[in-house]
């Protein structure tokens, strides 16, 4: 089985999206307790260094590893963060893993294949010369690099799009291929403007079939039955000044769900708009994308109106969990800080369909295993199965 090693694991989604398929987790770093915690609930810790990647050398890294995989962090990339981009000390943090990746190809059997995942901001950051100084590391190492973006909300209900750098070694690609005009979905006008300005950058565009159109579920798919006297739910009068405050637009999409329109709920951020806080509620079925519990305005409330009145509260951890399509990890944690691990994580199915077709051919004994197949429960409480 081929082993791989996952790096800034967080809570463990990467293995979690992966390990069904074949795939064999050797190693897992993160720097975070509290999303570690909720890893070893899932997983144990017989391969989990809780260290500063800036702290790790070749030495702590078993052999053989034909994957390495980094989803670091977002928050110098992101259009809501500070936008420092590769220079901040966040996201900076890709750099010390290209590192550890440097040391494996030169001084072991080079892995087949690297992933590296962030927001789709990641392409524009500093005019491009972020993603550019990372194509050109990976490919002095002996790698081909892919961009695709792959968005959650084709697995899942909920909008969640992100950039994969994906890199093949070289010598198992039988016929590099040139970027192409491919108008998929997968490939962005963004990622078609960056290789069009980048030629000494090698790319190869892997043969990906098109993804889902959308996921059949919708937002009251994964949705908890709250009760009604749960201490999670917004005070009357505090659902009301808000409501007050609403812009038309979204006021009039309450009305719509008191009406029973997209099954009576959405999901709101609340936002400080001229000095003052109003909600904004989606105009779909489905969430935004998840962050953490500190997120800020980034926040989802659920709007619940399928009674006679607007209610109000936070998401649940299960309800991030589904949304990221990790219906059944184990939860032995608060809200606030399974918000934090589920909302800093992947979507489970959207990296194993791209892991499964991106990286399947290089291994033949990965034949016998399918993707990830999305599980929903609905508001009873029972379980609903997405197909591939």
């Amino acid at each position: 089985m081929p082993r791989f090693a996952e790096f800034f694991s967080g809570i463990g989604l990467v293995r979690e999206a992966i390990e069904p398929l074949g795939w064999t987790c050797v190693f897992a770093n993160d720097i975070a307790p509290d999303k570690a915690k909720m890893y070893i609930d899932r997983f144990g810790d017989d391969h989990l260094m809780v260290d500063d990647i800036n702290n790790l050398t070749l030495e702590d890294l078993p052999g053989d590893l034909d994957l390495l995989t980094a989803s670091f962090p977002c928050i110098d990339l992101s259009l809501a963060g500070n936008r420092r981009g590769l220079a901040g000390e966040h996201s900076g943090t890709v750099w010390p893993f290209l590192d550890l990746a440097a040391d494996i190809v030169t001084n072991r059997m080079p892995p087949k294949a690297l992933l590296l995942e962030n927001v789709t901001g990641f392409v524009t950051s500093h005019g491009g010369s972020d993603l550019e100084r990372v194509c050109d590391r990976i490919g002095e190492l002996g790698y081909l690099i892919d961009l695709v973006v792959v968005d959650a909300k084709w697995f899942t209900p909920q909008s969640r799009p992100r950039l994969f750098v994906v890199a093949i070694r070289a010598d198992l690609v039988e016929r590099p291929l040139s970027p192409t005009a491919d108008r998929s979905r997968m490939r962005t006008a963004a990622i078609r403007s960056f290789q069009a300005s980048h030629h000494e950058v090698p790319f190869s565009e892997i043969a990906l079939p098109e993804p889902p159109q959308k996921t059949p579920y919708r937002l009251i798919h994964v949705l908890d039955d709250v009760p009604a006297n749960h201490e999670s739910w917004w005070p009357e009068a505090q659902v009301w000044a808000l409501q007050d405050k609403m812009h038309d637009r979204h006021a009039f999409r309450i009305g719509e769900l008191l009406l029973g329109k997209r099954d009576g709920v959405a999901t709101m951020y609340r936002r400080v708009r001229s000095g003052r806080t109003v909600g904004e509620l989606r105009g779909d079925s489905i969430a935004g994308c998840l962050r953490t519990a500190n997120g800020g305005s980034s926040v989802q409330f659920l709007v619940d109106c399928r009674g006679d009145r607007p209610r109000i509260r936070p998401l649940t951890g299960r309800e991030y969990a589904r949304l990221q399509g990790a219906a059944d990890f184990p939860i032995n944690v608060g809200r606030r800080q399974a918000q934090n691990g589920f909302g800093d994580a992947v979507c489970v199915p959207a990296v194993s369909w791209l892991v499964d077709h991106a990286f399947g051919p290089l291994f033949q004994d990965l034949s016998q295993h399918e993707p990830v197949r999305t599980r929903f429960a609905n508001g009873r409480g029972e379980p609903i199965a997405a197909g591939r």
